[in-house]
């Protein structure tokens, strides 16, 4: 019975002293993935997809409009559909 005993106080002995090694751990916060959404609006790019979901730049500045995405679909990288044009005066011939 004796030794039933100090098997059990040199249990707990670890524990606690592997508890207290753990507390001492610092859990770094979180990284901030970047915004590779494809709902982002892109720069200098009036329509964009990545093959399952397609969106067209907001008017004056509003948010995209984005289809929804289909239930199997493997998105791929984002590219760009069609370019801005810079609105301008015509050109005269």
């Amino acid at each position: 019975m004796r030794i039933f005993h100090l098997i059990l106080t040199i249990m707990a002995i670890w524990i606690s002293a592997t508890l207290a090694r753990a507390a001492e751990i610092e859990i770094p916060p979180p990284l901030k993935p970047k915004e590779l959404s494809v709902h982002v609006n892109q720069p200098n790019c009036s329509r964009w997809t990545d093959d399952c979901v397609n969106c067209t730049r907001g008017a004056d500045g509003t948010a995209p409009v984005c289809s929804n995405i289909g239930f199997a679909c493997q998105p791929k990288a984002i590219r760009c559909i069609t370019t801005d044009i810079p609105q301008g005066e015509p050109q005269k011939k």
